[in-house]
């Protein structure tokens, strides 16, 4: 026999948590005769309620049964909330059409704490509905005895909670049956166990049947909460006979033990964070969750470690029960507590939405300001019963109030977008209208002035900003493209130069493919300059020279930043003397600088469009590197620029 397991350990007080009780809601149904004053009362469908108590904290881990949560799924608050303040808003025509939504499209186990508030307000809605209609009724001279209102969405919300509590009836009788299958089935998994000791067979073999038994087990479901602790144990007990049977394979039985522990040191781990998170009912039900897979997925671990692990649990165990008797011992000073935090909270929300909005930046931090004390909000826990519809009323009043700034302030956006692009599609026009022109002098301040006025049309919206920069940029680049041709009448000076470099560019080439050392490449590249320009349709071939000069100066060793600053600043050398190819490189270096920057910005309003923690998102990443690269590749220019412009002035 193992000397000590997990399962060894001395049996304390079972903690109950009693099972959910439901009470039959009324039918919705009423006579044709009742008044609106007797609706409230006679239509009110009563909720079903848990109630749980906690008498004595687990210290064995076969206690964790006792803490297993309801078949009915707990919601997040911050979800119902939402959910109310959804149906507030809602007629009750669209009320019904929910209700008739989620019974068809959601499991009707999940339902109970949507529908819940959904009737409650359904109810109210429908009683305000009622005495509307009755006064006018009576204002217009009717008889009180003789009013009558039976809307079809009444019949309608009646048919639906009907069809609900039908549904959900069959759903747990089907349960219950479910649950006794699982239990015959464990109760012959456990008979499988027991035949698997003294079996004459390998014991690798056994122990491969007794794993797979395990599996089985675990996937089995659940069983009728009477009988789960009693056939947990009968389970653990001959689990801890099994491996007493398995004492002569002490690899088998340590390589488990090792494996349960490591399980079971995170299971503790993950309990002891519990500690931390404020709303005790959601903390209460994760410890459920693992008290369940401490039970039912793992098994002991070594006699060393036993003790020490399970107390662990259970000290982490008492924590969470402790804070949660405290809870429900001191509810009402915990809600005042928390009605004072929200208090604060919604001041809070008060106080940032008196501030301005005249920004993208402004509307986005106002966004996430907003929505993190919103947030907080949610996650204070519950208020005094007294106090929830009014303090509820003022949230949303400020929800309200910060839909409507922002929805002025993208109307406001969507105006100014308009205006921009009305702009922008103007000088279009007006490029278009002066592109073909050849007067020169004349026309090419007037399109770097439509070029400047350019810059004056932000913000776009980003559907329209890439397509009109294309076109504008377009028609630009034609405009100088008809400068560069005009120009391409080449002297028979420009020719004979055309020659000398051709003749220099197959020397360096030759050099480079002998990997003649002794080849000064400076000298080849000062000789370059010396020689003049050539013919402008014959430009390709500084192209060409520099780029076998880079190639050279890379096999000579050089860095790839200086063989930038040599390449440059060679071609900066054959352009001295050349006002006019200076000014050109100045303004070619000009437009992609604005180019640059104009990606750049419209990199930067991309990211505004992603919410907040959206870091990790891969197209965030991936313009900010983007982001990153344009900003290197722009400094380059920069600097570029500055020596053009310094060698124009010498």
């Amino acid at each position: 026999m193992l000397e000590h397991t997990d399962n060894d350990s001395q049996q304390a007080n079972e903690e109950t948590v009693s099972e959910q009780t439901s009470k039959p809601a009324p039918e919705i149904e009423t006579s044709a005769s009742e008044t609106s004053e007797e609706l409230p009362q006679k239509e009110e469908v009563k909720v079903e309620t848990l109630e749980e108590t906690v008498e004595e904290t687990p210290t064995n881990e076969s206690e964790s049964e006792a803490t297993e949560a309801s078949e009915e799924d707990s919601e997040n608050p911050t979800k119902e909330t939402v959910e109310i303040e959804q149906f507030e808003a809602m007629e009750l025509k669209e009320l019904v059409d929910f209700f008739a939504e989620k019974i068809k499209t959601e499991s009707v186990q999940h339902l109970k704490t949507t529908i819940e508030p959904l009737v409650k307000i359904f109810n109210r809605k429908l009683s305000e509905e009622t005495t509307k209609q009755k006064e006018t009724f009576l204002a217009e001279g009717g008889n009180p005895d003789a009013f009558y209102f039976n809307p079809s969405v009444k019949k309608e919300f009646n048919e639906l909670f009907r069809r609900y509590k039908s549904d959900r009836g069959t759903y747990y009788r089907s349960l219950e049956e479910k649950q006794q299958k699982n239990l015959a089935y464990r109760l012959a998994l456990i008979e499988e166990l027991k035949g698997l000791i003294n079996v004459e067979q390998s014991i690798n073999t056994t122990y491969n049947q007794f794993k797979d038994l395990q599996k089985r087990w675990k996937e089995s479901g659940q069983v009728p909460r009477m009988e789960a602790n009693n056939i947990w144990k009968t389970y653990h007990h001959h689990v801890g006979h099994f491996y007493d049977f398995l004492h002569l394979n002490r690899e088998l039985r340590e390589l488990d033990f090792k494996f349960n522990l490591e399980e079971k040191l995170k299971i503790c781990e993950k309990a002891e964070a519990l500690a931390s998170i404020e709303d005790i009912s959601k903390a209460f039900r994760h410890l459920q969750t693992l008290h369940k897979k401490w039970k039912d997925e793992l098994g002991p671990v070594d006699k060393e470690h036993s003790e020490q692990v399970w107390d662990r649990f259970s000290a982490a165990t008492k924590v969470i029960h402790d804070k949660r008797r405290y809870f429900i011992k001191n509810q009402e000073e915990i809600f005042e507590a928390n009605l004072i935090k929200k208090q604060s909270i919604l001041a809070q929300i008060t106080d940032v939405l008196t501030k301005e909005i005249s920004t993208k930046t402004n509307i986005h931090q106002l966004t996430k300001t907003y929505d993190g004390l919103r947030e907080s909000f949610f996650a204070v826990g519950k208020v005094p019963l007294k106090k929830r519809d009014d303090l509820w009323d003022e949230f949303k009043k400020t929800a309200k109030v910060f839909r409507k700034k922002r929805t002025q302030y993208y109307k406001q956006l969507k105006r100014v977008f308009a205006e921009n692009i009305a702009k922008r599609k103007e000088l279009i026009e007006q490029v278009e209208v002066l592109k073909t022109q050849t007067n020169f002098k004349e026309i090419t301040p007037k399109i770097i002035a439509l070029q400047k006025e350019w810059k004056n049309t932000f913000p776009v919206s980003r559907k329209d900003d890439g397509e009109l920069w294309n076109k504008f940029r377009g028609a630009c680049n034609e405009y100088f493209e008809l400068i560069d041709s005009s120009k391409n009448k080449a002297s028979k000076q420009e020719h004979e130069h055309l020659k000398q470099k051709n003749e220099l560019l197959s020397t360096l080439k030759k050099a480079l493919e002998t990997k003649d050392e002794s080849f000064d490449i400076d000298a080849v590249v000062s000789k370059w300059n010396s020689i003049g320009r050539v013919p402008n349709n014959k430009s390709k071939i500084e192209h060409e020279f520099n780029r076998i000069v880079e190639k050279a100066y890379k096999s000579a060793g050089l860095s790839k930043a200086e063989i930038t600053q040599k390449s440059y600043q060679n071609r900066l050398d054959g352009m001295r003397g050349n006002d006019d190819v200076l000014r050109k490189e100045i303004h070619s270096l000009n437009r992609r600088i604005e180019e640059i920057k104009q990606e750049v910005i419209q990199l930067e309003t991309n990211l505004q469009f992603f919410g907040k923690n959206q870091e990790k998102n891969p197209i965030v990443v991936k313009v900010k590197t983007d982001i990153a690269k344009h900003q290197e590749r722009l400094d380059e220019l920069i600097e570029k620029k500055r020596l053009t412009k310094q060698l124009n002035k010498n």
